[in-house]
């Protein structure tokens, strides 16, 4: 029993031992803390002063003017510390003071009711009108040694604070006045507001781009932040420590973009209102420098989305231009050539292409075009390739489908063209693709397209952006690109210019551009759009098209999609939106109008050299006035105009290429090309106004070739 005791007090003994090491550490640790007064300084120091993170002013987006369609724009809080006032400074402080505080209740005070008390207290959330507020808060802050206070709640903007920074006391020296100008984050300042937004981009907080020039010129606008030791103060402020609050941030470049302020509002406005008025979900229009490939205007309605570069859609029958440069670069098809497109349906295995309820019957390949026959486009593509399929898949490699277009802005997705073992490929793809379905492009990629149409054969690539700038000092530089020297030969852009003129002539878009002031070129387009799983009677409308026709300026592409009043097709929808366009930007540019200039004489009458028929030219001069002794004595004379004189050459035999026939008479035309071998079509009465064969076109010997001469 009593070693059992024993063994209970040594436990004891034990744990009362451990205890006092224990509490013996603690009060040494406790008397060593106490007498460390270094430690305890630096603990407070830790605390106090910091690395102040100062974000690099971010770079502008210009227009290729020079005009500012995007800035960082700087914002301050107004702090002061009112102990450092040299109360000796000026005679009179308090008047300083006063009208310090006067300004400050003129320019940042607001009117709140008299029933609200304004104390220190809700300092933060009113500020009245009030110049003695403000008065007894600095003089307040002066006698109790407030070393920092806000004058405003409010932020100011730059020029703010220039103009503050004028005002008694605050435009002393900052260790006179105490005047502490906190600069906050930069905000991403639109002057344009919208225009052109989902081109230039998106900023969160203006430090992380989402999407467009901002996104893609990111590296470059973004500059290189630094950093201000930085020590908090009594009342929550800060004190820059070094340099006077300066820092060594490096603000960003700037990126002059290929944008006109004046063509960009124009597209905005025209595409705004189009998509309003049809009731439709969005559109997007793109405007392009022919020779350049300079894009001058990219619209979007609404500016949430690009759908000009990042939108990938079945396009429908502007893709009609597509599969009609092919058919005609490989002889094909030539365009008084007839087609029996037959009651306007035509099936391909388990699909059915129709024409949508027109009977068109047997028609030459213009008036297929010019009609958007969907049967017509796709007979000849399927018959001209069906068993070689690749051959027209190289043409679409040629004319850029392959690839993405532009170089400059990341998101813009590659083209989906199906071919020969892919699995989606089948004995319908391609008379579908022949009419803009079974393929996936952008509407830039479709505009890139036409723009090349335009230039006579020459592809350039868009670009959007022409220089990035730090300061006066060009650090990157862009310019014209080309892609392709020429897509196909002059005759078949001579012959696509006959298909698209004859598209807003007489086809389908020739209601909506009737008297247009500009001549002008196009296609319209109409898609089904595929949704859950099938093609509904939900549709995207189309126009694609340049102007003026003859001497093209500008290419413009517009796409409208799911529009619910006014029609679906292209023609209703999107060429009205094409005309405006045009109609406005010709009174921006008159040059691009057509003026037909007063006559000074009757030998000004006569248009470019003319092949005539000797007799019909010794009637026709006569009756003008113009002497023709001097002409040959021959049957066929050509008619040349120098100078203002009247010259005549004598032509053996039929020349042996299609002249340019416009002004002769039916008579004489026929004459003419029915002695050079061809089949002669008339359309219309009067003199020519028109012709199917292009001025230029080889007639080749044992060939009988047709040729319509449209009258007027």
């Amino acid at each position: 029993m009593k070693r059992v005791s024993d063994n209970i007090l040594l436990r004891v003994y034990v744990l009362f031992g451990l205890f006092l090491v224990f509490a013996g550490v603690i009060m040494l640790r406790v008397m060593g803390l106490q007498f460390n007064k270094a430690y305890w300084v630096q603990q407070e120091l830790e605390e106090k002063v910091y690395f102040h993170k100062v974000v690099a002013d971010r770079g502008n987006i210009l227009a290729e003017d020079g005009s500012i369609m995007a800035a960082s724009l700087p914002f301050y809080r107004l702090a002061m510390d009112p102990t450092i006032i040299d109360t000796t400074a000026v005679p009179g402080i308090r008047d300083s003071v006063f009208v310090l505080a006067s300004n400050l209740a003129t320019y940042f005070g607001e009117w709140v009711e008299d029933s609200v008390q304004v104390t220190d207290s809700t300092w933060e959330y009113f500020e009245r009108k009030d110049t003695l507020l403000y008065y007894n808060r600095i003089l307040h802050a002066m006698r109790t040694g407030d070393r920092h206070i806000y004058l405003t709640r409010k932020k100011v903007n730059f020029k703010e604070l220039q103009m503050v920074k004028r005002w008694p006391i605050l435009n002393w020296s900052r260790y006179k006045g105490g005047f502490i100008p906190e600069k906050l984050n930069n905000e991403r300042f639109y002057p344009y507001h919208s225009l052109a937004k989902a081109t230039l981009g998106t900023i969160v907080q203006d430090t992380q781009p989402v999407r467009g020039i901002e996104y893609s010129f990111h590296p470059y606008l973004r500059g290189k932040d630094s950093y201000v030791l930085t020590q908090k103060i009594v009342g929550g402020g800060e004190l820059p420590l070094n340099q006077y609050g300066e820092s060594n941030a490096i603000d960003g470049m700037d990126v002059v973009t290929t944008l006109d302020v004046n063509l960009q509002d124009i597209v905005e406005k025209a595409l705004a209102y189009g998509v309003e008025r049809s009731q439709a979900a969005s559109g997007t229009a793109i405007l392009m420098e022919v020779k350049t490939g300079k894009i001058k205007a990219l619209a979007n309605f609404p500016e949430t989305y690009n759908h000009g570069i990042a939108t990938q859609l079945e396009p429908g029958s502007t893709f009609k231009l597509v599969s009609a440069t092919a058919a005609l670069e490989d002889e094909i098809i030539d365009i008084c050539d007839t087609v029996d497109t037959g009651d306007g349906v035509v099936d391909y295995a388990e699909q059915q292409i129709t024409d949508n309820g027109r009977a068109y019957g047997a028609i030459d390949f213009e008036h297929i075009f010019a009609l958007s026959s969907n049967v017509g486009v796709s007979l000849i593509i399927n018959e001209g390739y069906k068993h070689q399929p690749m051959r027209y898949l190289r043409h679409l490699r040629k004319f850029g489908f392959f690839e993405p277009a532009n170089k400059q802005i990341i998101g813009e997705p590659k083209p989906i063209i199906y071919q020969p073992g892919d699995s989606l490929w089948n004995s319908t793809t391609l008379p579908s693709m022949a009419i803009g379905y079974s393929v996936h492009v952008t509407p830039l990629q479709m505009a890139t397209f036409y723009n090349a149409i335009a230039n006579k054969g020459k592809m350039m690539r868009p670009w959007l952006v022409k220089e990035v700038r730090d300061n006066s000092r060009v650090v990157e530089q862009y310019g014209p690109e080309l892609m392709q020297e020429r897509i196909c030969s002059p005759e078949t852009i001579a012959k696509l210019s006959v298909l698209l003129k004859a598209v807003v002539t007489y086809g389908t878009a020739a209601r909506a551009l009737k008297g247009i002031s500009v001549p002008v070129a196009g296609k319209t387009g109409t898609a089904r759009k595929f949704k859950f799983g099938e093609y509904r009677n939900v549709y995207r409308a189309s126009f694609g098209g340049f102007f003026p026709a003859n001497e093209p300026k500008y290419t413009c592409y517009i796409m409208v999609d799911e529009p619910k009043a006014g029609g679906i097709g292209g023609g209703a929808i999107a060429a009205p939106i094409f005309r405006q366009i045009v109609e406005q930007v010709s009174v921006l540019e008159t040059d691009l109008l057509d003026p037909q200039p007063e006559l000074k004489d009757s030998s000004q009458q006569l248009p470019a050299p003319r092949i005539m028929y000797a007799q019909s030219a010794r009637e026709l001069f006569a009756q003008i006035g113009i002497s023709t002794d001097e002409m040959p004595d021959t049957t066929w004379v050509e008619v040349k105009k120098d100078s203002g004189a009247i010259h005549f050459a004598k032509i053996e035999q039929p020349p042996a290429v299609v002249p340019d026939l416009r002004g002769m008479s039916a008579r004489d035309a026929m004459v003419l090309l029915e002695n050079m071998g061809l089949r002669v079509r008339i359309s219309g009465r009067g003199v020519v106004r028109r012709q199917s064969l292009m001025p230029g076109y080889k007639v080749g010997k044992g060939s009988l070739k047709a040729i319509t001469l449209f009258l007027g």
